[in-house]
């Protein structure tokens, strides 16, 4: 997609997004009023980010975005520790292991909050703290989340050195900033296809391209049955034109399209097995999703 049109791809996601952040919120504590800001400022300086062999003049717009997303990690750092409290309502000690003695320090240090989100992504994706976690409504995106508010800090922090040392601009940088956008039009559409899993119409406002833009979908189905890989069940998407697939021996069967529908409707057979019919499953256009089909 050109730089132009995924931004504009972005405008368009940040305005329903905006109009839309209470249905986001229930399902998906991140997507809030900050992230929502955030977007905005990622969008904005992507927009105004210099084309190559322009030396960057506008340090103040790249300084306020790193601010910007400082503050995002100093939230994000406060949601997992009123989690910990809920998970361990009985250890001090437990609750305190994601390295919150050091974030008030870090609250307007780029540098140390760098640290204090690589600390608490390490120890939350880890057992048994990660599970005591996510049993008490903490979710996988969320952890994720903080190793992506991390590394956008350290892209953002070196272009504003880059910028206050004179350096050129490389189209390189200028596709990190475009990817840090991306980023967050990618998590959007992602919650959507749950948001609005019931929704053809509003799954459509949250694709990544453009109806009518030729890009490949892929739509993996996963067949199990007692959580083991089922080889050589037919799996057939039936509201496409793309032709009926077999699972290999891990359970998968692939499907690629440029031209595959905002949903689908999946039927799987196996001679051992009652058939399973799985209807109006979300797709996530231009990426890869993934549909879990199980047999009793």
């Amino acid at each position: 997609m050109e730089d132009e049109l995924m931004l504009t791809r972005a405008r368009t996601m940040y305005n329903n997004l905006a109009t839309d952040l209470v249905d986001f919120g229930p399902l998906f504590p991140g997507i809030d009023p900050i992230f929502l800001t955030s977007f905005d400022t990622d969008i904005n300086t992507a927009t105004a980010f210099p084309r190559d062999n322009v030396v960057m003049s506008n340090i103040k717009v790249l300084t306020a975005d790193v601010n910007a997303s400082v503050a995002e990690g100093f939230r994000a750092l406060d949601a997992l520790d009123i989690y910990a409290q809920l998970a361990y309502k009985d250890s001090p000690a437990k609750q305190r292991v994601f390295g919150q003695d050091t974030w008030q320090k870090a609250r307007n240090d780029q540098e140390k909050m760098v640290f204090a989100l690589q600390h608490a992504r390490e120890f939350a994706n880890q057992n048994p703290y990660k599970a005591d976690l996510i049993a008490k409504g903490y979710t996988q995106a969320n952890i994720d989340s903080l190793e992506t508010i991390r590394a956008s800090i350290v892209l953002k922090n070196g272009l504003q050195e880059k910028a206050k040392s004179g350096r050129p601009v490389t189209t390189q940088d200028r596709i990190l900033v475009y990817n840090v956008v991306w980023e967050r039009m990618t998590t959007v559409a992602t919650c959507a296809l749950l948001v609005y899993r019931d929704n053809a119409a509003k799954l459509e406002q949250y694709r990544l391209y453009p109806p009518g833009t030729t890009v490949t979908t892929t739509v993996i189905v996963h067949v199990t049955r007692l959580a083991i890989p089922v080889q050589g069940a037919t799996v057939h998407l039936k509201n496409t034109t793309i032709a009926s697939g077999e699972t290999g021996t891990d359970g998968n069967v692939s499907f690629e399209s440029g031209d595959m529908p905002a949903t689908v409707d999946v039927e799987v057979t196996h001679p051992l097995h009652s058939p399973i019919t799985l209807n109006d499953q979300p797709v996530l256009n231009g990426a890869v999703t993934v549909i879990e089909a199980q047999f009793v």
